[in-house]
This record gives structure tokens, C-alpha cells and sequence, in this order.
């Protein structure tokens, strides 16, 4: 399971060379911000805009309500200026792209109690239709697979969370091929697994399966062991909250 984006910054700060660094290289892009009229906000502003939101609501989970709408917010805005600068729609599109990923990943019942905010009906349906976004723009900037297969995890999961299995599980195998075909082993089994989640929800028993990917995880270092944690607590909460 990927982990959620962090504070998805402009470009220039994607390769930050040390922590010292930090606040000197954000001091322009604060200043552009500044500058800037609303209507013609820059990607790498509205990148910023929406790592702030994300700090500033704690994923969401203080303020769920407030985060989905502020970061619909961005997305829309995001959009709308790519259809009204062609010549920049690309970078638009995929400012947008994160914060979609974002959305989605934090409506997400999955990652278990303490670590979302009050997800409600309307949150998840506003979480499946973002990874559908994600999934949609990352197709139309031409992103590579390393970047289109989260799309297809987190599209998968909310749709484990909608009770859409087969879908779901169909997401997964997606994701799972997008990791291969970007030679990442331990993202290639991870989706795996969860495709076996969606089967194991979907009531076959496949639990001897998700266990051997469980363990060949736990053999692939940090990402591994991180990925092999999540199945069983995403299945205690998708469960729990199906029996409500």
C-alpha cells in the first residue's frame, strides 16, 4: 500500500539537498503566492496551497469536512486553469494529480481508527470518484507506470471500501502490472495481496494466499514490511465498518 503524499511541493523543491535548506527554498514560492492574482495562480502554487491544506487539517482528520472541501477547491481550480491556458495545461493537470491521490487516499476508511478523519457516506464517494481523477489525468499528462500504478491502489481501495470486490480486485491486478512493467518488486506484491483482500471480503478463501505475499513482503525491506502491516488492519476496518 502506497503511503499517502506528503505535502506535494513545486518541482523546484522535490529535490530539497538538506533540511537546513528548506525554508529558504520555499521563501520565493511564498512570495509568488503573495504576488500572485487568484485567477492566475501558478501549479507550483497551487502545489504548495495544497500541501498547507494538508498540514493545516492534519490529513483531514481534525477537519474532514473543511479539508474535502478546501482540496476540491484546488482540484477545481487546477482544471479550470488548464482550460483556460492550453499552453500550460499539462502542468495544471498534473499539479492536480496529487491532489486528487490526497483526497481519495485520506476519505479512505482503510488505513484504520486513529488515522482518518469522520468518513461518512458522501466522504467515500467523493474519495472514489478522486482516484478516478487521479486515474484520468495521470493518463492524459502521460505519466510512467512507477506513477500510474498508486492511482490504480487507491482507486482499488475505495472501491473495497464502496463494496465493489470484483472491481476492485480488477484495480489491483492493474496496479499490480503497472509495478512490474516498472520493475518494483515489493509494489508488484503488494497489489497482489490485495487482491486477495478483495476476494478474502468478497468472501473466498484465499487467506493462505495473502499470508505467503504477507511474508515475501516482509523480506523487501522497509516498504515491504510497511505494505505487509496494512492488510490485516484494512480488513479489521472495512469489515467493522460493513457490519454497521
Amino acid at each position: 500500500m502506497p503511503r499517502r503524499w506528503r505535502l506535494p511541493l513545486a518541482a523546484a523543491l522535490l529535490a530539497w539537498p538538506a533540511v537546513a535548506d528548506r525554508e529558504s527554498a520555499v521563501a520565493p514560492l511564498v512570495a509568488q503566492m503573495k504576488a500572485e492574482a487568484l485567477a492566475e495562480t501558478s501549479p507550483g502554487s497551487l502545489r504548495m496551497a495544497s500541501g498547507m491544506l494538508g498540514k493545516g487539517f492534519n490529513r483531514g482528520i481534525d477537519d474532514l469536512d473543511g479539508y474535502a472541501y478546501l482540496q476540491k477547491l484546488l482540484i477545481q481550480h487546477a482544471l479550470s486553469l488548464a482550460e483556460r491556458n492550453p499552453d500550460q495545461a499539462t502542468e495544471y493537470k498534473s499539479a492536480a494529480i496529487p491532489m486528487a491521490y490526497n483526497l481519495a487516499a485520506n476519505t479512505w476508511i482503510g488505513w484504520g481508527a486513529g488515522q482518518v478523519g469522520a468518513v461518512e457516506a458522501h466522504h467515500r464517494r467523493l474519495g472514489l470518484e478522486a482516484a478516478r481523477l487521479n486515474i484520468k489525468l495521470a493518463a492524459e499528462v502521460g505519466l510512467g507506470p512507477e506513477r500510474r500504478r498508486n492511482g490504480y491502489w487507491i482507486l482499488g481501495a475505495q472501491q473495497l471500501a464502496a463494496g465493489d470486490y470484483d472491481a476492485a480486485a480488477q484495480s489491483f491486478r492493474t496496479s499490480a502490472a503497472l509495478g512490474a512493467e516498472s520493475a518494483d518488486e515489493a509494489a508488484t506484491s503488494m497489489a497482489q495481496g490485495w487482491v486477495h483482500v478483495a476476494h478474502i471480503l468478497a468472501g473466498q478463501d484465499e487467506s493462505g494466499d495473502l499470508d505467503a505475499v504477507t511474508a515475501k513482503l516482509r523480506t523487501l525491506g522497509k516498504d515491504g514490511v510497511f505494505y505487509a502491516d496494512q492488510y490485516a488492519v484494512a480488513l479489521d476496518a472495512l469489515r467493522s465498518a460493513t457490519s454497521e
